[in-house]
């Protein structure tokens, strides 16, 4: 398998999206996000140059720190919305296999997804900060109402 296929994966991505979520649910006990805001997290966590801004980013600093370093560089933001938009099918199987393993659950009616409470073997090194970068960007998410994170990292969602 390519060193791609290995981070780009359902089963992984499922890790990502769980990560997200749980950050999410630390940083607004009670609420959930909703299932649209889970098409942010691989296309940002999945790319190199991306996290290692999330990580370079403190999580006190928030969503609009992380935008203003990417934006830096126009077209690093700008290449976040293609980014989303190629990622689509990975974050529908991610989903999937993470409603599969009980790794999340969906409410139907109101399309807000739960990490479930789940206690799971700490990730490999090599992976470890796609993991803390997800749950940094839930965090982030969480102190924004629904779209707002789409609308700073101009996505269309």
């Amino acid at each position: 398998m390519s060193a791609v296929g290995l981070v780009q994966n359902p089963a992984f991505g499922s890790l990502l999206l769980w990560s997200f979520g749980s950050g999410f649910q630390a940083e607004r006990v009670g609420d959930l996000p909703v299932l649209t805001q889970f098409f942010l997290v691989l296309p940002l966590v999945l790319h190199g140059p991306t996290v290692r801004t999330i990580r370079s980013t403190n999580q006190s600093s928030g969503l609009a720190k992380f935008i203003s370093k990417l934006a830096e560089e126009r077209e690093r933001l700008f290449a976040v919305h293609d980014r989303a938009l190629a990622m689509r099918s990975l974050t529908l199987e991610s989903m999937a296999a993470g409603i599969a393993t009980k790794l999340l659950s969906v409410d139907y009616n109101t399309a807000a997804v739960r990490s479930n409470e789940v206690k799971l073997p700490p990730p490999p090194d090599r992976l470890k900060h796609h993991v803390a970068s997800a749950e940094k960007l839930g965090r982030w998410l969480a102190r924004l109402p629904p779209n707002q994170g789409f609308s700073l990292l101009q996505v269309e969602p």
